[in-house]
C-alpha cells in the first residue's frame, strides 16, 4: 500500500514546486542583488573570468549577457544565454555566473520570492598576438620591445606552448634571427617542483612553470593538486613573485587575491559560494622578526552580514582544526574579538568545539600584551609573545657567519665553473634539532649535498619557535647561494 502512494506524493510534491511564480524585478517589493551589492559581484566575476586563448589571441573585447533565477535561498539556478558574444567567452561567462550563489533573494508580500536576473559578463579588450599550432608566438626588437605590427621586422620570436586556458605546458624557446631565418637563442625548460602546503600539509601538491638559467621561475607559475587542479597561480620575474597571486578553492572559485607593493600584501578573500569574506592589509614577513600586525578593514559572516566595517566591529573566526584530545579527529575552532581602526584590540579569546583548547589574550593595536592558553590535560601557559619564530643564534648576521665559515666549495663544481643558489627546507623541532631536509631547488648533486651538509651542521644550535606559550615546530627555507670568485 505505502508503494502505491509514492508516484502520487512525487507528483504532488514536483506540482507544488512548479507553480512558485518567477518575478521581474519591477514586480518585486524588493529586488534580489548579490551581498555586498553589484560592485562585489562584478569584482567576483572579473576576478574568476578567465579569457579563453583564442579570444585573447584576437584580441577582441565584449559581452556575453546572461539570465538566472535567484531562488529564496539565495542560489542561482537555471542560468541561460541571451545575447551571445563568441561561443568560447559565452562558455566561460556561463561557468563563472553559476558559481556565485551569495544573493539576497527578492521579497514581495514579506515573504522571499524566486527572481529573473539579468547579468552582463565583460570581456576586456587586450594586445593581440599570434597563436598556432597551441603556441603563443611574441616578437620582440633587438632592444627587447614588443613588436605588435610588421613582425618581418623583428630580431626576437618567443614560442610558449599553451592550453586553451592559456596555461605553459612546455619548453618556452627564444629565437634570433640569423642569416635570414629563426635560430634556437636559449630556452626556458618546463618544471615540475614539489610544492608544500603549509595549510593542508597532507595535501600532495605541486608547482609547475618555467625556468630560467638559474633555475629561477619566470612567468606564470601554477600550484595543482593530483587530480590537476589549480590551487594557486603567481607570476615570477627572475625568480621573485611580483602583482597578484591567486589562491582557489575546491570548486574553482577564487579564494583569496594577495597583491604585493612596498612589502605589504593587499589581501581579498572569499567564500566558497563566491561571498566575499575579507579585505586586509599584511605586512611583509622578515626572517627572526616578529610580525607586524594585520589591519582588517571590513569583514563578513558567511551569510553576508557585514560585520567588520571601516575597520571596526566584533568579528567570529571560524574553521576546523586537528583536536588536541585526538589528533584523528577535527574540531571548530572559534575566535572572537574587536577591532578598532583596523586592529585587533582588548581581549579576545579562542575555543576548540570540543574543550581540548582554549586562550584569551588581550591586544593593543594589534599588538599581544599578554595571555593565557590551556590545553586538555595540560597546565596553562602565560605568554607576552604570541608568535615567535625560530632562531639561529646572532639572528640573520650569525647564520650568514655561520655559513660562510663552514660551507666549503666543491671541487668537482668548482672546476666545472657550476655557481647557483640551492634552496633547502627543514623543520625546526620544539628541542632545537633540524629534521625533515628536502632540496628545494636544485642546481648540482654536489651543491646540493653541502648545501645539506651545512644545514644539518644546524642541529641543535636553533631556538625553537614559540606559539601562545608553547613550543611549536616550523618549517624554514633556506636559500644558499654558490658564487666562484
Amino acid at each position: 500500500m505505502r508503494l502505491s502512494f509514492l508516484p502520487l506524493l512525487l507528483s504532488i510534491s514536483y506540482t507544488s514546486f512548479a507553480q512558485q511564480p518567477v518575478f521581474k524585478a519591477f514586480e518585486t517589493d524588493t529586488a534580489a542583488e548579490p551581498h555586498g551589492g553589484m560592485s562585489f559581484l562584478t569584482t567576483f566575476i572579473q576576478t574568476n573570468l578567465r579569457k579563453p586563448i583564442a579570444a585573447e589571441a584576437k584580441g577582441v573585447g565584449g559581452r556575453s549577457t546572461l539570465s538566472g533565477i535567484v531562488e529564496t535561498d539565495g542560489r542561482i539556478s537555471e542560468v541561460k544565454l541571451l545575447n551571445s558574444f563568441r561561443p568560447d567567452c559565452d562558455r566561460e561567462a556561463l561557468r563563472v555566473f553559476k558559481l556565485f550563489n551569495a544573493w539576497k533573494p527578492a521579497y514581495k508580500d514579506g515573504k522571499p520570492v524566486r527572481q529573473e536576473v539579468i547579468m552582463p559578463v565583460l570581456f576586456k579588450p587586450n594586445a593581440p598576438f599570434v597563436y598556432i599550432n597551441g603556441a603563443k608566438v611574441d616578437y620582440f626588437e633587438r632592444n627587447n620591445k614588443p613588436v605588435l605590427q610588421d613582425t618581418s621586422q623583428a630580431f626576437y620570436k618567443r614560442v610558449t606552448p599553451v592550453d586553451t586556458n592559456g596555461v605553459s605546458i612546455g619548453d618556452i624557446i627564444v629565437y634570433e634571427m640569423k642569416d635570414k631565418g629563426w635560430a634556437e637563442y636559449f630556452r626556458l625548460p618546463f618544471t615540475t617542483r614539489k610544492y608544500y602546503n603549509y595549510d593542508m600539509p597532507a595535501r600532495p601538491l605541486h608547482s609547475v612553470g618555467n625556468q630560467n638559467y638559474k633555475q629561477d621561475w619566470e612567468g606564470v607559475v601554477y600550484v595543482l593538486d593530483d587530480t590537476g587542479k589549480i590551487t594557486r597561480q603567481s607570476y615570477y620575474e627572475n625568480g621573485k613573485r611580483i602583482g597578484s597571486e591567486l589562491k582557489y578553492h575546491l570548486n574553482g572559485l577564487v579564494a583569496e587575491v594577495d597583491t604585493k607593493q612596498d612589502n605589504k600584501s593587499t589581501i581579498t578573500t572569499w567564500y566558497p559560494n563566491g561571498q566575499i569574506n575579507q579585505m586586509k592589509v599584511v605586512n611583509g614577513v622578515q626572517a627572526f622578526a616578529q610580525t607586524d600586525p594585520e589591519q582588517v578593514m571590513s569583514l563578513w559572516d558567511s551569510t553576508g552580514r557585514q560585520i567588520v566595517k571601516d575597520g571596526k566591529g566584533q568579528a567570529i573566526y571560524q574553521k576546523l582544526e586537528k583536536s588536541y584530545s585526538d589528533s584523528t579527529r577535527h574540531t571548530l575552532f572559534i575566535e572572537q574579538g574587536a577591532y578598532e581602526n583596523g586592529y585587533k584590540q582588548g581581549i579576545w579569546t579562542g575555543r576548540y568545539a570540543d574543550g581540548s583548547y582554549f586562550y584569551e589574550e588581550r591586544l593593543d593595536k594589534g599588538i599581544c600584551q599578554g595571555g593565557k592558553a590551556r590545553t586538555s590535560g595540560g597546565d596553562t601557559l602565560r605568554y607576552t609573545i604570541r608568535e615567535q619564530q625560530p632562531e639561529f643564534p646572532g639572528g640573520m648576521s650569525g647564520l650568514g657567519q655561520f655559513l660562510s665559515s663552514n660551507l666549503r666549495y666543491p671541487p668537482k663544481a668548482q672546476k666545472a665553473n657550476v655557481e647557483g643558489q640551492v634552496a633547502v627546507s627543514f623543520v625546526v623541532c620544539t628541542d632545537g634539532t633540524l629534521c625533515d631536509y628536502e632540496i628545494l631547488k636544485s642546481v648540482n648533486p654536489d651543491l646540493d649535498r653541502e648545501a645539506v651538509r651545512v644545514v644539518k651542521k644546524m642541529n641543535g644550535l636553533w631556538k625553537p619557535g614559540y606559539q601562545r606559550g608553547e613550543k611549536v615546530r616550523v618549517k624554514y627555507n633556506l636559500p644558499i647561494n654558490f658564487t666562484l670568485n
